[in-house]
C-alpha cells in the first residue's frame, strides 16, 4: 500500500513538472516609451527599423543581416537567410532579454507562449504588407510620423519608377531565387518590383510564394532577362545549361546575378524599391541606364 501510495506521489510530482514546462508565459506590457531591446529575425524588419532611424534599439538581428549599423549586435540563426533552413535557436533569443522580438508568422509555435513580446511578419511579403508593417512598427516606437515620411518617400520613388518605364514594352523576366527553377510568384516583393519596373514575371500568375518551375518551363517562357538571386549560379553557369542557349536572355547576354551588398530589390522593406531604381530598372530597359553604368 505504502508503494503504491509513494507511485502516485512520484506521478503526480513528474505531472506537475511537464504542466509547468507546458505553461504558457504571457508577455510584460508595452512599455510607454516603446520597446529598447528589440530582436529582429527577419533583414526586413531590421532595414525599416534603420529606415526609421532606430537601430540602437536593435539587440540581436537574423544571422545572415548585413544591413549598415548591425555590425556588432547578436546573431541568431533562422530560416530566414538563403542557406540550408535551421531551427530558431529560442533560446538564444529569451536570453538577450528583449521587449519585443519581431518574426515571420512561421515561428508563431517556437516563440507564443515564451513570455516575449512579438511583432508577426506575414510569411508572403510584398507591397502590399510593407505599408501596413512599417505603420506598425512607427507606432510600435512612438515614431509614426517617421513612419509616414519613410512611406512617403517610397510611393514617390514608386511614381518616379513609374514615369520612367511609362510606354517602354513589358519585357519577360525569369527570376531564380537560389535553384534552379525556384522563383518568386504573385504578390511576393521580387513579383511587385518587376512588375514596377516594367517586367512580366514568367511565374507572376502562380499563386504560390516561391513556385518552383521546370527548366522546361523555364525555356518556354523565353524570357528576355533573367535575375539571379546572389546565391544562384553565376551567369556564366546559367547559359551552358542544356537548351539554355535558345532562351533570348541567354543568347543577348542580359543573364544579370543581384549583388550580395546590393540586395535591397529582395527586401520586404522600402528600401526594395531602391533596389528596383538600381538594378531591375536598368537591366530590363538598358536605355534607362546612367552614362557610364557597370552591370
Amino acid at each position: 500500500m505504502r508503494r503504491a501510495s509513494s507511485s502516485r506521489t512520484l506521478s503526480l510530482a513528474a505531472a506537475l513538472v511537464v504542466a509547468a514546462s507546458c505553461a504558457r508565459i504571457e508577455p510584460p506590457p508595452a512599455r510607454a516609451d516603446g520597446p529598447h531591446r528589440i530582436v529582429a529575425l527577419t533583414v526586413g524588419a531590421v532595414d525599416s527599423l534603420a529606415l526609421l532611424g532606430e537601430l540602437d534599439r536593435v539587440v540581436g538581428v537574423e544571422a545572415d543581416c548585413f544591413v549598415p549599423g548591425t555590425e556588432g549586435l547578436v546573431r541568431i540563426r533562422n530560416d530566414d537567410h538563403a542557406g540550408p533552413s535551421q531551427a530558431l535557436n529560442v533560446e538564444a533569443v529569451l536570453a538577450l532579454a528583449p521587449d519585443l522580438v519581431i518574426a515571420k508568422e512561421d515561428l508563431r509555435p517556437a516563440l507564443e507562449g515564451r513570455g516575449v513580446r512579438v511583432q508577426w511578419v506575414p510569411n508572403r511579403t510584398g507591397l502590399d504588407t510593407i505599408v501596413p508593417f512599417v505603420l506598425e512598427l512607427g507606432r510600435e516606437l512612438g515614431a509614426p510620423d517617421e513612419a509616414a515620411a519613410v512611406l512617403d518617400d517610397m510611393h514617390a520613388r514608386m511614381d518616379a519608377v513609374r514615369a520612367r518605364v511609362a510606354g517602354r514594352p513589358p519585357v519577360r523576366v525569369y527570376y531564380e531565387a537560389g535553384s534552379l527553377g525556384r522563383t518568386a510568384g504573385r504578390g511576393t516583393v521580387v513579383d511587385d518590383m518587376i512588375r514596377l519596373a516594367g517586367g512580366v514575371n514568367v511565374a507572376g500568375e502562380l499563386p504560390l510564394a516561391n513556385p518552383v518551375l521546370t527548366a522546361e518551363a523555364i525555356v518556354a517562357a523565353d524570357p528576355e532577362v533573367i535575375v539571379l538571386s546572389p546565391w544562384s549560379d553565376a551567369p556564366e553557369a546559367v547559359a551552358q545549361r542544356p537548351g539554355w542557349d535558345h532562351v533570348r536572355a541567354v543568347r543577348d547576354g542580359r543573364v544579370y546575378r543581384v549583388p550580395e551588398r546590393q540586395r535591397k530589390l529582395q527586401y520586404p522593406s522600402p528600401s526594395c524599391v531602391v533596389g528596383c531604381e538600381e538594378l531591375l530598372v536598368p537591366w530590363l530597359h538598358p536605355e534607362l541606364a546612367p552614362v557610364g553604368a557597370q552591370e
